[in-house]
């Protein structure tokens, strides 16, 4: 079986002459799915189209929820086709909600989305299920 590293990178451990952690195919997939959303352009000093561009519209009150969900699945269709070659046959389904962030302080009413990406594994031709919820406008992750 193939390792991968993990994310985030721990760069003490390469400096001590350690095994860097590593997980298998489907978690790898799943870090980087994670990554390209909640990552905002240009956040990656190394490839600044990597990441999500519907974060520019996160406080956007004016956008109806259908014309957000278009957005992200589009964005993330082509962000993934970009940046995570590993899966194919995508499909992007993003819901939008109102939902209740509780913090210590007090229970906030909030807009949440919940993205699932559904594909093939390329290399093994297995079923492929990624989700995440994440509060929007500012990020915070369920």
């Amino acid at each position: 079986m193939k390792e991968y590293l993990k994310l985030p990178l721990r760069f003490d451990q390469f400096f001590d002459k350690k095994k860097l952690p590593s997980c298998g195919l489907m978690d790898s997939i799943f870090r980087n799915l994670h990554l390209i959303i909640t990552t905002v352009p240009g956040e990656n000093k190394t490839d600044a189209a990597y990441g999500s561009s519907f974060w520019e519209t996160d406080y956007d009150i004016h956008l109806d929820n259908d014309s957000r969900k278009e957005l992200i699945a589009g964005n993330l269709k082509k962000q993934i086709g970009l940046y995570e070659k590993r899966i194919t046959n995508v499909e992007i389904s993003v819901e939008v909600k109102l939902a209740v962030l509780k913090t210590a302080d007090a229970d906030l009413p909030r807009r949440k989305i919940e993205v699932t990406v559904n594909g093939q594994i390329r290399k093994t031709l297995e079923t492929f299920r990624f989700q995440t919820g994440l509060f929007i406008g500012p990020l915070t992750l369920d």
